[in-house]
């Protein structure tokens, strides 16, 4: 039971460069900003702690795509192997922190970004004109949306490459030291923010009907796309540190355009910004439309939200219905008023949030799929798959803590745990319902279906 009328034209190449370009754009271009402000000159550090945990959490995610390769993975594995109700609750969660609070954090970030070169440009008319773009580009079909996002990736790379070596000439030695100014805590909370940035390539098991020979593929997305990213991240985040005291960084609007304003000068700037942030933010922003609605496919397959979310369009078969809803989400989220740090802290909570039924998925594989782990193109096995989902239990459990407490408002706090308690809510109330309609979700447990090399059916009848 895969996801109806996707299609598979996904290679290795293509799910790469989705998975480096949703991890880049919030981690460098939003949150070394935010970051910076908890821990100064030790940056760099913060981002190298972080993608060891997330790293370590992602390998029972990549052991379960080679085993049992998925549309909507993130709610399939869980629904099907843990619990119907923590998976979708882990869904409802994820959806509304991804739609309301990470694509317009990205979305008014690249703005930001923008009207740094052109002073006086509208920054809410902007994002919501990025958000609209892209809804539209995903509208069209995943692959030109996946073309859009190695182009786009590529010219990235090459302006963080730029920025790197030119502000590396401009390094001083006196600019990060000493290292922790900040203290352990303040080093601690940068961490804990920044493993939200390495995320994105978990965004790639969703994807599963639509790529040829996920199985091989996915892993091997992971094994590119984790170590070039992480060692992206700390380039950057050193040569921000040490180019500029962090007083004045800290003062900045967006300091990676202020080192870049010194050490690119005028045309290296507007390369660095057009190429580098702007295009970061954008490629974030597609690849969150290109998976966003995969796992909310297979839920509404499993009857628990209304068949008409899941709408296809007939020439396209793109779901045009939930991808107008993750539109309206994200343009609201625009004109919250929100600031980005409360928005960066809900998108990192969800985020967060999505790894916990993943984990207990993951340890529960080998028992219930023998067969499938043991000619898996990756495979982990006793304790090293007990060690890595422990540690992803534990990185949701502390980090998550760390930020609901950094939120500081109790405002704040609560606008997220109502995103957990209308999605407990909802789960009670549709489930009461279709037991009244003789549906048993226990079932769910029966509708296995895993993707593996079969072709999506053409003649779908769900579309609208």
């Amino acid at each position: 039971m895969s996801a109806p009328g996707l299609r598979r034209v996904l290679g290795l190449p293509a799910v790469t460069f989705i998975a480096v370009g949703f991890m880049i754009g919030g981690g460098v271009f939003v949150f070394s900003g935010i970051a910076l402000d908890v821990a100064g000159p030790a940056l760099p550090l913060c981002y190298a702690l972080a993608v060891i945990p997330v790293a370590l959490a992602t390998l029972p995610l990549a052991a379960l795509g080679a085993a049992l390769p998925a549309t909507g993975a993130n709610y399939r594995y869980p629904s099907r192997m843990v619990s119907p109700g923590l998976a979708f609750t882990g869904i409802w969660v994820y959806a509304l922190a991804s739609f309301f609070g990470q694509i317009p954090l990205y979305a008014l970030g690249c703005a930001r970004y923008a009207a740094s070169l052109a002073p006086g440009l509208p920054e809410v008319p902007l994002a919501l004109l990025l958000v609209t773009l892209f809804c539209a580009v995903n509208l069209l079909g995943v692959r030109l949306a996946a073309v859009v996002q190695g182009v786009c990736v590529l010219v990235l790379l090459s302006a963080l490459g730029f920025y790197v070596v030119r502000g590396g000439m401009m390094f001083e030695p006196d600019h990060v030291t000493p290292l922790l100014v900040a203290g352990p805590g303040g080093v601690l909370l940068g961490t804990a923010l920044l493993t939200f940035t390495y995320f994105g390539a978990n965004g790639v098991v969703e994807l599963g009907g639509e790529i040829r020979e996920p199985g091989r593929v996915i892993p091997r997305a992971f094994a590119i796309a984790f170590p070039v990213v992480a060692l992206i991240y700390v380039a950057v985040a050193l040569v921000t540190v040490g180019a500029a005291p962090t007083e004045a960084l800290v003062e900045a609007d967006e300091p990676l355009v202020g080192v870049a304003r010194v050490t690119c000068g005028d045309a290296g700037l507007a390369f660095f910004v057009l190429g580098g942030a702007v295009l970061a933010l954008t490629t974030t922003l597609n690849a969150l439309y290109i998976v966003g609605t995969k796992s909310l496919l297979i839920v509404i397959q499993d009857g628990l939200l209304p068949a008409w979310l899941g709408w296809l369009h007939p020439r396209f078969r793109t779901p045009w219905v939930l991808l107008g809803l993750i539109w309206v989400l994200s343009v609201a989220g625009i004109l919250s008023g929100l600031s980005l740090e409360t928005l960066a802290s809900y998108a990192a909570l969800g985020g967060l949030i999505i790894f916990l039924p993943i984990q207990i998925a993951a340890v529960r594989l080998p028992r219930l799929y023998p067969e499938r782990v043991a000619a898996a193109s990756f495979r982990l096995r006793g304790v090293a798959l007990w060690t890595c989902a422990g540690v992803g239990v534990v990185m949701v459990l502390f980090f998550g803590l760390v930020i609901l407490v950094d939120l500081g408002s109790l405002a704040k706090v609560a606008g997220f745990l109502g995103f957990v308690v209308t999605g407990v809510g909802f789960y009670l109330v549709r489930r009461r319902q279709l037991e009244a309609r003789g549906v048993d979700l226990g079932t769910l447990r029966e509708r296995e279906g895993w993707d593996d090399d079969r072709k999506p059916d053409p003649d779908d009848t769900q579309s609208g």
